[in-house]
């Protein structure tokens, strides 16, 4: 079949259903194509091969099944930068850069600059902190083997001479809550560990996501509440936390006698997550 840019991309929108179809299918196509989206509207004529419509056609019938678009082109946008993200590893979200802006906040007011992240993932929260604040080092625990390869190749993606991240940012690939291990010199302990319950229905396109990354335990809080013992256990001063939108009693009821709380919202002003100072 030999069809235009603009003919594929008509094709594509008038077989896809979801909401933003216009624009999924022009980042599919760039992917395909190897090329930007203002590409596609300059030279909208330009005939594609047989096997650039092919592959094009595979991305929309897998987009059509829901998958999500970040695995389909490997990419995901997280905080202004470009990050490699595979099936099998928690896509970053826009409301986790919110609890990335507040780190920042804390980790700049209180001059801290030793960091352990648990359940690095893909990197983004790590990688993101070390480069907006460049005195810190990161130890980050991760117990997904494909995420720690992942988030390894990310450090590399970022890396330069000036920025020293592969020096900054030490990964561990350990259960930080089963296993013992030594949090000496930490000052900040930051996380979006998995806090949906288990009976929750997932949406088809997040249902293609690794559910230990996603499901916290029977009520969804019970990974939360693990961390705030560990911390107050390591006597680590900072826990800054995302959470569901449903459990800020409960994390007020845990932090109630540990530590002073400020609670913050997404965009949507939902409860997101939370910064916990602990008594000392």
């Amino acid at each position: 079949m030999s069809l235009s840019i603009q003919e594929a991309l008509t094709w594509g929108v008038n077989k896809m259903k979801s909401n933003r179809r216009r624009l999924e299918c022009e980042i599919l196509l760039g992917f395909v194509l190897q090329k930007e989206r203002i590409f596609l509207h300059a030279f909208d004529d330009k005939i594609l091969t047989y096997e650039q419509f092919e592959i094009f056609s595979r991305l929309i019938d897998r987009a059509c099944d829901e998958e999500p678009i970040e695995y389909l082109t490997q990419r995901v946008g997280f905080y202004g930068y470009e990050f490699e993200i595979i099936p099998g590893v928690l896509i970053p979200r826009p409301e986790t850069e919110i609890l990335v802006q507040k780190a920042k906040e804390l980790i700049e007011d209180k001059q801290i600059t030793r960091v352990f992240e648990l359940g690095v993932g893909s990197g983004v929260i790590s990688i993101v902190l070390a480069l907006l604040c460049p005195e810190i080092h990161i130890i980050a625990s991760e117990i997904n083997p494909l995420a720690i390869k992942l988030a390894q190749r990310n450090i590399q993606r970022f890396a330069t001479d000036s920025n020293s991240l592969q020096q900054r940012i030490s990964l561990y690939e350990v259960d930080v809550l089963k296993q013992d291990f030594v949090f000496e010199g930490i000052e900040l302990l930051i996380s979006n560990p998995p806090y949906i319950a288990q009976n929750y229905p997932l949406p088809k396109n997040v249902a293609y996501e690794p559910k230990d990354a996603l499901l916290g335990g029977k009520n969804g809080d019970e990974i939360l509440l693990q961390m705030i013992e560990l911390v107050h256990k390591a006597h680590i001063p900072f826990l800054a936390c995302e959470m569901g939108y449903d459990q800020k009693k409960s994390m007020q009821e845990a932090l109630y006698d540990k530590a002073d709380v400020e609670f913050f919202c997404d965009l949507n002003k939902h409860n997101r997550g939370f910064i916990a100072q602990f008594l000392q």
